[in-house]
């Protein structure tokens, strides 16, 4: 039996801790089935984590193994179709029967009720769109937007919904049943009138985010190990930018605060949230950060290793360092005449400071953007560009390759400066700073810096 052993590196957070007791074992038999490779993988915060590999036999058994188990969550078997989804939860050594020509409607399990739960349900959804199809056919319907099949498929999700309410109601403790309600949009309350007024359009939209994880069962920690919640935490994440500051603190805390009781769920929602907000230009994003940080992360030292903890640390004190109104730390650094240009002895209403390296993509796709902006604004901008490689002739040849003989091209000829102390961590980084040296946004894309200098 091969073995594949995976780790995930995600910013604050680690794959979740092995909590089974007995190990995990799952046999399989599958009828038509030629001899391959099967792989059985788990959800984890979006992606796929391998945990085992085996081969079918020419008598179509298969075996999975796990000496230590899995954390309790969705599994997912490549090989067997597009990939099959299994409930791998508090039972974790059980057996299954299946044909491979139609692996959904003849699976059956032993010793997994969560499993066949879960197929059940499938089964029963694909009668009923068989049933929808009929009357599509019935109906001579041709096109997906006439409004007969448009009216019949909505009256088939609301179907399906009700089928899993009832399942919920049911199985309330189920983690299949969980993991099919989370599928869900929160219910919106209804509204008395015809016409919603834009009051009424941005309550509903508020309520909407509000409740936004109603159905996502975020104090069960088996949730962060499906495709759903990060999904639906993607989607969180995207619409978090645009909202007013307070509503912004308001839901971040709000969903921390819904995986109390968790630890990989919390760690894998508080570490994104930190991620994504690290390094923003945005105000009342950095005072989103900040809340994260120093009361989840900082604030419960217990969920953590010591090397996070550090990471949090560090981070903190250079974005406070580098704050919005602070003079930036003294740069001394040498061009291609092997002169020495000081950053604050720049004569400019803006100064715009440019860390890069020339042979990454992102810069050389960035730095043409950048050129542009420079001679639009040459009145009042110059551009102290900073080449993280410290080779002359590698920044010569970028200079004329990139036409950037303008700009106040330098590199560390000491190859003494710790970039990162600076906020330098990722390529490009772009700061604006004023007359005096002094930050006025931090982290910026170039079409941030444009719309930055066009209101000023």
């Amino acid at each position: 039996m091969l073995r594949y052993f995976g780790s995930m590196v995600l910013v604050l957070v680690a794959f979740g801790t092995l909590q089974a007791q007995k190990g995990l074992r799952i046999e399989g038999k599958i009828a038509n089935a030629k001899p391959s490779m099967l792989v059985l993988v788990q959800y984890f915060g979006g992606d796929l984590m391998p945990i085992d590999t085996a081969i079918i036999g020419n008598d179509g058994r298969v075996v999975w193994e796990d000496k230590e188990g899995i954390p309790a969550g969705m599994c997912r078997i490549l090989g067997i179709g597009r990939g099959m989804d299994i409930v791998v939860a508090d039972s974790q050594r059980f057996s299954f029967e299946a044909d491979m020509k139609d692996p959904i409607a003849s699976i059956r399990f032993q010793n997994s009720p969560e499993n066949t739960l879960f197929f059940n349900y499938q089964r029963e959804v694909r009668t009923r769109y068989q049933r929808a199809l009929s009357y599509r056919q019935q109906m001579g319907i041709k096109d997906d937007n006439d409004p007969r099949w448009k009216t019949r498929f909505r009256e088939l999700n609301e179907e399906i919904k009700k089928h899993v309410d009832s399942l919920y109601k049911k199985y309330p403790q189920s983690f299949a049943v969980h993991f099919l309600k989370s599928y869900q949009e929160p219910k919106l309350p209804v509204l008395p009138l015809k016409i919603l007024s834009p009051k009424d359009s941005a309550y509903l939209q508020s309520y909407a985010r509000e409740h936004f994880f109603d159905n996502s069962f975020l104090s069960d920690e088996r949730m962060v190990y499906t495709p759903t919640v990060p999904v639906r935490f993607e989607r969180l994440l995207k619409t978090i930018p645009s909202l007013p500051k307070e509503e912004q603190l308001k839901l971040v805390e709000k969903t921390i605060q819904q995986t109390k009781g968790t630890v990989e769920l919390r760690k894998y929602i508080v570490g994104k949230f930190a991620q994504q907000f690290e390094l923003t230009p945005s105000a009342s994003l950095d005072e989103v950060y900040q809340l994260v940080v120093q009361k989840y992360v900082i604030g419960e030292p217990g969920l953590w290793d010591a090397s996070t903890l550090q990471k949090v640390k560090e981070v903190s004190a250079i974005k406070a360092k580098l704050a919005v109104g602070s003079p930036f730390p003294s740069l001394r650094l040498t061009d291609l005449t092997e002169n020495e240009r000081a950053l604050e002895a720049v004569k400019s209403d803006y100064t715009v400071l440019y860390f890069y390296d020339p042979g990454c993509t992102h810069c050389r796709e960035t730095t043409p953007k950048l050129t542009a902006l420079a001679n639009r604004y040459a009145d009042k901008l110059q551009v102290y560009a900073v080449s993280l490689d410290a080779d002359a002739t590698v920044l010569k040849k970028f200079t004329e390759e990139f036409n950037t003989q303008n700009f106040i091209n330098v590199r560390d000829t000491t190859r003494k400066i710790e970039f990162y102390t600076l906020g330098v961590f990722n390529y490009p980084t772009v700061y604006l700073l004023d007359r005096d040296k002094k930050m006025v946004a931090r982290w910026l894309s170039v079409e941030q810096l444009a719309s930055y200098l066009l209101n000023r």
